[in-house]
């Protein structure tokens, strides 16, 4: 956080919201706009996680089937693209190799594409070509993670019917041609009893616990080529593998092409979370079981009840005024997401007794599991104003039960980054944990206060990491108009509209860390209360300009209609 003397800086928008920057699987980093019938062309760096698998013979190389790149050193795929396709045994690790970070089969650009030699093949037990058709490669040098090359999260729901997935491949087309560049389709997964009649004679002997089916019997599913590759589901703005394309029906005119009027077959992933983890050293662990809310949009014709707090936003004008650091008791909104009870940077805010207001962005893999209150000073048992010994409980950690981000947003733009975090029971208020109020009147979703107060925990251009004490910092709004010729001129176009506020100026404002932190001030609302007019959301190189934050009274209506009591 940057301010004068020591300031608050502006967070940029691919900066992880870990505290360690830990890379995050899933999220692709790029704006994109053996199969995939009727699907759409990608982007390079759409799928950073799609690689292509060759095999040698003698002096030539064939492209055989895709996989998913999972760590540095890790690919999953079918297990049948890693076997000689003349007498069905298992090639030598030397006869196989990968490229990664690749988008078209007929130009391997060495800017983004990587080339990696095979140590091991992982093939799983038991595994005919039918069964079981799941193996990793182990790569015999680590994967250099660029923007282009990025692993994907690893799918931990066991139920996956009713879901709708992406698959992705250079398979035949519904031309019957290889296609040169990466497509795309989406797909729903199958429930067992549909897919079983299209053809009981090849699914009834091949479904089992570590098998689903997914496509359409219109022509739009995964055919030759396309085998490998993987199926995945999109979760809070994360992609996670959840099946890998096996086997399809055959034409009944030609066995050795798919039926484009069937069901694919993947191998399950979750199916074989113990194995892939005995094999790789990574930890498949469930984050107490975190859900996605499926988020609600307002309804003009519908009345939703008004869940907001009326006793909100303590405010005490003394306690605003000059310092940097905050005092105990000061802003007592403040809540600190944990994953396995470790802080995780991205500060939200209490607004009711259920719920925690924050930004979409901060979400990816691992999703937190608890929502800390009450907190002041990081790695402190006891918080306490040094000149009088005034001491506030210790903090609060409630369990998640649910996490539902606006459906507007992406990570390739600012738009709609706001989320609502719902809590696994109602919190108790105290002296250090009440909840802040939001501009839900009329008025005061007009209202523009002549400066405001940005809080939270994040990097310091003195300390160079993240402080232990809270911190604030005062800001007034830049014009919108302005803003974006800041940003256009000194790192890349950007448009804003009512939905966001610019503010910031004299190397002042947040910074790493500060994601989802409250921009705030005092307003007449039942007497003077502290109301959050904004969410910091996006920002250029810290204390340069401007930070972007959701203009939290835009929303208000979706706030509250995805509010339940």
């Amino acid at each position: 956080m940057k301010f004068p003397v020591v300031t608050f800086f502006a967070l940029l928008a691919t900066v992880s919201c870990h505290q360690n920057g830990a890379l995050e699987c899933g999220i692709p980093k790029i704006v994109g706009n053996e199969m995939i019938l009727n699907g759409q062309e990608t982007a390079p760096g759409d799928w950073p996680w799609h690689a292509a698998i060759y095999h040698r013979k003698g002096r030539s190389v064939d492209y055989v089937c895709g996989g998913t790149v999972i760590s540095e050193q890790f690919l999953l795929t079918a297990a049948h693209c890693l076997m000689n396709v003349a007498n069905s045994y298992q090639l030598a690790p030397n006869r196989v190799f990968v490229r990664v970070g690749i988008h078209s089969l007929d130009v391997v650009n060495p800017t983004f594409v990587q080339q990696h030699e095979v140590a091991k093949i992982h093939k799983f037990v038991n595994f005919t070509r039918l069964v079981n058709d799941i193996a990793l490669i182990e790569l015999s040098t680590l994967i250099h993670f660029t923007k282009y090359v990025l692993p994907a999260c690893v799918n931990l729901e066991p139920n996956l019917n009713g879901e709708s997935g992406t698959v992705i491949g250079w398979g035949l087309t519904e031309d019957d041609e290889t296609s040169p560049t990466l497509r795309k389709v989406d797909i729903p997964v199958i429930d067992a009893v549909t897919c079983l009649k299209t053809d009981r004679a090849l699914f009834g002997q091949t479904l089992d616990d570590g098998i689903f089916c997914a496509g359409y019997t219109n022509g739009t599913g995964v055919c030759n080529g396309d085998s490998g590759g993987g199926l995945f589901f999109r979760r809070a703005n994360t992609w996670f593998l959840g099946g890998i394309v096996s086997f399809s029906q055959t034409r009944p005119d030609d066995t050795s092409k798919c039926y484009t009027k069937g069901y694919g077959a993947f191998s399950k992933v979750h199916h074989y979370l113990t194995w892939i983890g005995e094999i790789t050293g990574m930890s498949f662990r469930r984050a107490n079981e975190v859900k996605i809310c499926k988020a609600v949009e307002p309804d003009s014709t519908k009345e939703y009840p008004n869940l907001l707090p009326r006793h909100c936003g303590v405010y005490i004008p003394n306690r605003i005024t000059g310092g940097v650091k905050t005092k105990v008791f000061e802003f007592p909104w403040m809540a600190i997401p944990l994953v396995n009870n470790e802080v995780r940077m991205c500060p939200g805010t209490l607004i009711n007794k259920r719920y925690v207001l924050t930004v979409a962005h901060c979400f990816g893999n691992p999703l937190p599991d608890k929502v800390r209150l009450g907190e002041h000073t990081l790695d402190q048992d006891i918080d306490c104003n040094l000149e009088n010994r005034d001491c506030a409980p210790p903090v609060r950690d409630y369990n998640i039960e649910c996490i539902t981000t606006h459906p507007g947003y992406s990570r390739q733009t600012p738009l709609d980054d706001i989320a609502l975090i719902r809590l696994s029971e109602d919190v108790k208020c105290e002296d250090h944990i009440q909840p802040i109020c939001l501009p839900h009147s009329a008025d005061l979703k007009h209202y523009r206060p002549p400066r405001y107060i940005v809080t939270g925990w994040g990097k310091t251009e003195t300390e160079g990491e993240f402080p232990k004490t809270l911190l604030k910092a005062t800001v007034s709004l830049t014009n919108n108009s302005e803003c974006e010729k800041l940003f256009t001129k000194r790192r890349s176009p950007l448009f804003l509209n009512e939905k966001q506020l610019c503010a910031g100026e004299n190397n002042v404002g947040p910074c790493a860390g500060d994601s989802g932190a409250p921009l705030a001030y005092g307003a007449n609302l039942n007497g003077v209360r502290f109301v959050q007019f904004g969410l910091v959301s996006l920002g250029g190189p810290c204390g340069f300009f401007p930070t972007v934050y959701t203009n939290v009274a835009q929303y208000m209506d979706w706030i509250i209609a995805n509010m339940k009591p």
